[in-house]
């Protein structure tokens, strides 16, 4: 009986994952078109998808077919263009990746791709993403010629650290690329760590599991981990009529970081 239940069960799970491969299938075919082209996977669509709650809901934001948001596509374009990723064999802690970045680095020849997460009961992450706390990351100094952490720091309670540990496993002279939500109308970062209403973290910080809304001294709060901080203003070199094609950000810093060579 017991096994029976299991098949029908197992069976159920199957169609229902077809039913929404079929859907997904058909919403990209009514969406098939040339007006946008994302970077992250090369898809042309009539339109990106809208994406966010309520009233912090965003037009043209999400790419139907690999989820990227603007953020994510201008990071990539980014990654191609400004650094050697690409291009030489580089090893890479990527923290916390997203998926579609995870599908296209973690198969590149040149890159030697380590994924790390705090693992959360019930998540499915991406198959050989490790637990990792980036306040104590396992790896020995000087490992890794690279670091992307995107949209991380404000969840950490004691980001500091964690800026301190990237930093650690990060090789002399190597690169980071480190973002985070941030408000270009403050001078200085709102946080409280103490506050755990999950309403009253949104209200503040702009998410639930949030613990600060970083301000324009977020290169002031790296560099006093250590790193060299270059802040990029790379939407700029983009016209209106290329952001809008790519659905990129209207006015995104990089913040591009490295260790020095010397202390």
């Amino acid at each position: 009986m017991l096994t029976a239940l299991r098949t029908k069960y197992s069976e159920w799970l199957i169609r229902q994952a077809l039913a929404r491969m079929s859907g997904r299938r058909k919403r990209l075919e009514g969406l098939k078109g040339n007006e946008v082209q994302c970077p992250c996977c090369d898809g042309s669509f009539i339109t990106f998808l809208p994406f966010g709650v309520a009233d912090r809901r965003r037009a043209h934001a999400q790419c139907p077919a690999c989820g990227s948001l603007e953020r994510h596509r201008l990071m990539w374009l980014f990654i191609q263009e400004r650094t050697p990723l690409l291009k030489q064999k580089q090893k890479l802690l990527h923290v916390a990746p997203e998926r579609f970045y995870f599908d296209r680095l973690s198969k590149h020849p040149l890159v030697d791709y380590t994924a790390g997460d705090k693992f959360d009961p019930g998540y499915e992450y991406p198959k050989g993403t490790i637990d990792m706390d980036i306040t104590r990351i396992q790896f020995p100094e000087s490992t890794f010629d690279a670091v992307i952490c995107s949209h991380v720091l404000e969840h950490v309670p004691d980001d500091s650290l964690a800026m301190r540990e990237l930093l650690r496993v990060l090789k002399p002279g190597g690169w980071a690329i480190i973002q985070v939500p941030l408000s270009k109308a403050m001078a200085r970062t709102d946080e409280d760590i103490t506050i755990t209403d999950p309403k009253e973290r949104e209200r503040r910080f702009g998410q639930h599991d949030h613990f600060r809304l970083y301000g324009l001294d977020l290169k002031d709060k790296l560099q006093a981990a250590g790193f060299g901080v270059e802040v990029v203003a790379y939407t700029d070199k983009f016209t209106p009529a290329e952001r809008f094609r790519a659905g990129l950000p209207q006015d995104e810093d990089v913040y591009f970081c490295h260790r020095p060579t010397q202390s």
